[in-house]
């Protein structure tokens, strides 16, 4: 069930061509889940434009190869098997968006890798639109163009050249015409600390205790007081451009928040003495597009305690219906291998609901729905540890008949000698749904007869009734069944024999109800099909990078 992702690292850079339509350059490093880099492997890409609606306006399709160190570039507008046409997207609207999906094997089984704000390809369209003003201009004169904004004291009329004019007299407020008595200082009393401004300006006094422990440096804004610290980034760096907020409330004592365009994080980190030097966070985890969920989790170290996770999609497959799923689970590493200690999966999709776990890394078992006669009946099954998408046994019902199906059903017992043994008995297996009884009898004369148990009579249709003896004397003449019924069976000796000996007999019988037993059924319309489960685990791992 590994699924291959990437964290893309976006670089928009305008190329544009007036005697083409507008491009820009897309760039990304390709990873896999262990967050090691695709290198020297061909990918596809389909890349989208939405507009500020999120409806998509444009879409096309790269096929690249990934550098030495999994780097990729693309030019947008410039792909194959284009939808829409970029020259037509009128980008003074705003608001568009670039939508990544990839398949890391180079074919078209695309996986959603998030989306991007296009921030520069509208200042290059409004380039275009100049170039366009200025081819449409009707002569080559650039004086006759030019105009002059003038200003005269006397009149207080503010015109321009080859135009109007505006009286600015009502604006002016001024009680005489010097202008220097409008001028202020502003001066800083260091014997008082005061702020002052003069002309009756006003005193603000300034707090003491020397020079101010908040600093600005670009957009980080800090306030640090000894192993105590605020920490404030509005913007982010690229290529994720996340704000950011932190707390340290003393060393090793971080609460932090994190906020991008369509996630954010909020997490208390500490790393305490009687840990081992290992960390340990508790925080919640918000994404809101392409799958929105939330969820909240423990974490020592890479080691994660629980993760209870509530996501609400809209299903590929079905436009009009959404996914819910609640997910709990432990995830431990093995070395640099993240493992599903134990995991369980809540989901509900178009009416039909799920309840999936996995144990130890693996899918264990399943409780969801299957299609059987083209009705939906519940389904309990468990899943082959070698084939995450196979399931090889389970129970269901078929109308009125529950049906258990495994490779092989068992009975077992201890075992009564040997303590640390076990004897595992196989179920024998045939082509109807049987029942049998046996024993042991008594010719009388050369004749008997058996009566069946009640509950045999019960069970069994007599008519399907097959019958096995075995005489128990070297005498014997041989044996016949002269009679079956519902009740027993009269069994007489050959050669009009009078002998007096016992013998073993075993009838068999398909039972009620299970005369039209198939050995051969059609796959997916007289067996069950069960409703198979979003890959909704190794969408939480993925979550994980950002936690870490």
């Amino acid at each position: 069930m590994n699924k291959f992702f990437t964290l893309l690292i976006c670089v928009f850079a305008i190329g544009i061509s007036y005697s083409q339509s507008p491009a820009f350059k897309y760039q990304g490093v390709a990873r896999n889940a262990q967050n090691a880099s695709i290198n020297n492997q061909a990918i596809a890409l389909r890349l989208t434009i939405l507009n500020a609606g999120n409806s998509p306006v444009y879409s096309e399709v790269h096929a690249v190869t990934t550098s030495a160190i999994g780097l990729f570039s693309v030019n947008v507008c410039q792909g194959t098997n284009p939808t829409g046409s970029c020259s037509t997207i009128d980008w003074a609207a705003g608001g568009f968006q670039l939508k990544v999906d990839m398949d890391v094997t180079g074919g078209a089984q695309f996986a959603p890798m998030g989306v991007s704000p296009i921030l520069a390809v509208p200042v290059a369209a409004y380039a275009m639109k100049a170039q366009s003003a200025v081819q449409g201009d009707a002569d080559s004169n650039p004086q006759n163009e030019l105009q002059n904004l003038t200003f005269t004291p006397a009149t207080n009329m503010l015109a321009i050249s080859q135009g109007n004019s505006v009286d600015l007299t009502g604006l002016k407020n001024d009680a005489d015409a010097d202008p220097t008595n409008e001028i202020q200082t502003l001066v800083l009393d260091t014997t008082t600390n005061q702020l002052i401004l003069s002309k009756n300006g006003g005193i603000v006094t300034l707090p003491s205790g020397g020079a101010s422990l908040w600093t600005k440096n670009g957009n980080l804004l800090s306030y640090v007081d000894g192993s105590q610290s605020i920490v404030f980034d509005p913007k982010g760096a690229a290529p994720l451009n996340q704000a950011s907020f932190a707390l340290n409330f003393r060393p090793n004592a971080i609460r932090r928040t994190v906020s991008g365009p369509t996630d954010w994080y909020e997490e208390f980190w500490t790393k305490p003495a009687n840990a081992l030097g290992k960390e340990i966070a508790y925080g919640s985890y918000v994404k809101e597009y392409p799958t929105t969920f939330a969820q909240h989790y423990l974490r020592f170290d890479k080691d994660t305690f629980q993760i209870g996770r509530i996501t609400n999609t809209l299903n590929g497959s079905s436009k009009s219906s959404v996914t819910n799923e609640f997910v709990l689970l432990n995830q431990g590493y093995n070395g640099a291998t993240a493992l599903r200690i134990l995991g369980v999966v809540n989901s509900a999709f178009d009416g039909v609901g799920q309840i999936y776990n996995a144990v130890g890394g693996r899918p264990g078992g399943v409780i969801t729905a299957a299609n059987v006669n083209n009705t939906v009946v519940p389904y309990v099954g468990v899943f082959n540890p070698n084939n995450s998408s196979q399931l090889i046994g389970g129970i269901y019902v078929n109308g009125t008949q529950s049906v258990i199906a495994a490779n092989v059903k068992n009975f077992w017992m201890d075992h009564p000698k040997d303590p640390k043994k076990e004897i595992w008995y196989a179920s024998i297996e045939g082509p109807e749904a049987a029942a049998y009884e046996r024993g042991t009898a008594q010719l009388v004369n050369g004749e008997a007869f058996v009566p069946f148990s009640e509950h045999f009579e019960l069970v069994i249709n007599p008519a399907t009734m097959t019958i096995n003896l075995t005489p128990n004397s070297a005498s014997s003449e041989g044996m016949a069944v002269i009679e079956k019924t519902a009740k027993g069976i009269r069994v007489k000796e050959l050669r009009q024999g009078k002998g007096n000996y016992s013998f073993d007999w075993e009838a068999k019988a398909v039972r009620k109800g299970y005369e039209d037993y198939k050995a051969v059924r059609i796959k997916g319309l007289e067996t069950p099909t069960p409703v198979r489960i979003p890959s909704s685990i190794p969408e939480v791992n993925q979550a994980f990078e950002r936690q870490d």
